[in-house]
């Protein structure tokens, strides 16, 4: 029998015990949510990001740091070969044939080149330092499959990184890479980051519209690797100064455009240039293309 003063120190116990499952569930589901204003023209397909689960800690979703202890400091303003290509197949001027790509991947093993994560480029780019005189950072957009089944052989064989920037709505889609197959790469050093969802000019759309598409495709790949996407390539190159404030505020810290030339941070960390990879290109033209976007 509970008598005296521990009668009521027993209701106030139980009392908060009942209470607080639906206090904390009422309160988690408003932790680290962000929503965008939605896009209500007929065209633009919207995908939705899958329920938040539960926060995980910066050393789980990043359990390998970078050892920078090793690196140079540059003597002047870095400026990194971004490499830019799409499809590695034949048939148009977005496509390089397979061969043609491992000659280009050999040139690079063969003459020094450290290929660079994303998270490896900003430190480059921000901090004036080199994990070698040589760099250079791979990219491919759109996430065709042959970025898996020709690319990603070669990638391995040769050690590479390289970084895919994946339309959110084409995951599992015909061409296009399956989340399996995102998941594989991402864990072997290709990165996977946002081509926004649908794949639109940003430079056409309301800024409510461009807070979408980079929001929710941050939060789709954030869910599906389980990882900090940081880096946003413009659709099509095309963007407007909003694309950059608004990049920057959906939690990117970079953003690439199709505009040639090598990346410096005096372009803008949300207007970096590429180098454009074209079919029919020899190994001397690959060669002067990479030397003349860098300048360490």
């Amino acid at each position: 029998m509970i008598v005296g003063k521990y009668r009521g120190l027993w209701m106030v116990t139980l009392l908060g015990i009942l209470i607080l499952p639906a206090c904390s569930q009422g309160i988690l589901e408003g932790i680290g949510t962000k929503t965008a204003a939605p896009i209500t023209e007929d065209n633009i397909e919207l995908v939705s990001a899958a329920e938040e689960g539960g926060q995980d800690s910066e050393d789980e979703l990043y359990p390998e740091r970078i050892d920078t202890r090793n690196w140079i400091i540059a003597e002047s303003a870095v400026q990194l070969p971004i490499l830019m290509y799409h499809s590695i197949s034949e048939g148009n001027d977005l496509r390089v044939p397979k061969e043609e790509f491992r000659l280009q991947m050999a040139w690079l093993r063969e003459n020094g080149y450290y290929t660079l994560s994303p998270e490896e480029a900003f430190l480059v780019l921000t901090e004036n330092r080199i994990p070698s005189e040589k760099c250079v950072w791979l990219t491919f957009d759109d996430g065709y499959t042959d970025n898996y089944t020709d690319a990603f052989p070669i990638l391995k064989e040769y050690d590479m990184k390289a970084t895919v920037f994946m339309i959110g709505k084409s995951i599992d889609k015909g061409h296009h890479l399956t989340e399996n197959q995102m998941v594989e790469m991402s864990g072997k050093g290709i990165s996977i980051e946002s081509h926004t969802i649908n794949h639109l000019e940003l430079n056409r759309m309301t800024a409510e519209q461009q807070e979408a598409e980079m929001v929710q495709s941050k939060d789709l790949f954030d869910r599906i690797l389980q990882q900090e996407t940081t880096v946003l390539s413009y659709p099509v190159g095309r963007y407007n100064e909003e694309s950059l404030r608004l990049s920057e505020e959906a939690g990117y810290k970079m953003a690439v455009t199709t505009e040639p030339g090598g990346a410096s941070r005096d372009q803008g960390m949300y207007s970096l240039h590429r180098v454009r990879i074209s079919p029919g290109l020899s190994v001397g033209g690959f060669a002067s293309l990479i030397e003349n976007a860098s300048n360490h």
